[in-house]
């Protein structure tokens, strides 16, 4: 599996920790961290493996438009939503490394330990762009909606139905917003 990993940042000071928290193999995996700002952060705050790029979109909800920017930049792979407040899970890798499904979707907790979104519940309000990973010809022009905080819903929704082959991994794979 190749998995290209999205970052839509307006927290840079925690790109370091999402940096270490990404146990893959370099040559299985992109990163791209689009910043929803005017300019780049100080250099500092840039981890050395990821590809950072600039889209300010003032109409977009919570990085949205960010989202479909890094979209354009990926032809191939697996694509994965990881927020600027959310860490890689440490066992992520090791559950999907051999996954070539169309759709691939995890339990997501609470910080502390708690439930928090059931793998396979693919609706609106019931799925986190961070409990989920679709294959990049799936999304195809399937774009996330700049204004509705509930894109993410929306976003998998379309995907899902367009997935001919899905892996519903019952395991905790997600922590929702670890680094508030």
């Amino acid at each position: 599996m190749f998995l290209n990993i999205i970052t839509p940042c307006s927290r840079p000071q925690n790109l370091i920790k999402i940096s270490e928290s990404i146990n893959i193999p370099k040559e299985n995996y992109r990163w791209i961290v689009v910043f929803d700002m005017e300019e780049f952060p100080s250099k500092e705050l840039i981890p050395n493996n990821c590809e950072v790029y600039l889209h300010k979109d003032v109409k977009s909800k919570v990085g949205h438009s960010q989202r479909n920017f890094a979209l354009s930049l990926i032809k191939e792979g697996h694509v994965y939503m990881n927020d600027d407040d959310t860490l890689i899970h440490p066992k992520l890798w090791e559950n999907i490394k051999n996954s070539d499904e169309h759709f691939i979707t995890f339990h997501q907790s609470f910080n502390n330990g708690n439930h928090r979104l059931t793998a396979g519940d693919v609706r609106i309000a019931g799925i986190d762009s961070h409990n989920f990973i679709v294959r990049r010809d799936i999304i195809g022009d399937i774009k996330w909606i700049v204004e509705d905080y509930g894109a993410d819903g929306f976003f998998a929704v379309d995907c899902y139905k367009k997935s001919k082959s899905i892996l519903i991994l019952k395991e905790y794979l997600s922590i929702y917003n670890q680094l508030r």
